[in-house]
């Protein structure tokens, strides 16, 4: 059943980084399909812009060394609600990741 599921995985992914690539390759391993939303926030000043990060991002998904490879990966820069992408994508499953317990959590 998880692998006809669609989930997000979202983020501001700045900059993309092996942690991010581990929760990927986790999610690419268990669900059918994955989409990494690199969400834009227009009150935030980036370094790197959404587009290079998604380049970036799709670099790393590409393949490692290892041979392993996330092909059923995409990754889309989102500058509206990720939650109404998500729903217009039928995901299932809202991922994402966090800081700290005190900046993200409850």
């Amino acid at each position: 059943r998880e692998k006809e599921m669609t989930v997000v995985f979202a983020g501001s992914f700045n900059p993309p980084h092996w942690g991010h690539f581990v929760m990927i390759r986790y999610l690419a391993e268990r669900y059918g399909r994955v989409i990494c939303c690199i969400g834009v926030n227009p009150n935030k000043v980036y370094d790197v812009t959404p587009q290079t990060r998604a380049q970036i991002l799709r670099e790393m998904l590409s393949g490692s060394d290892d041979g392993t490879s996330c092909k059923n990966v995409q990754v889309e820069v989102v500058t509206g609600y990720i939650w109404r992408y998500a729903k217009s994508q039928n995901a299932s499953l809202f991922f994402r990741g966090i800081r700290t317990w005190s900046a993200d959590g409850p």
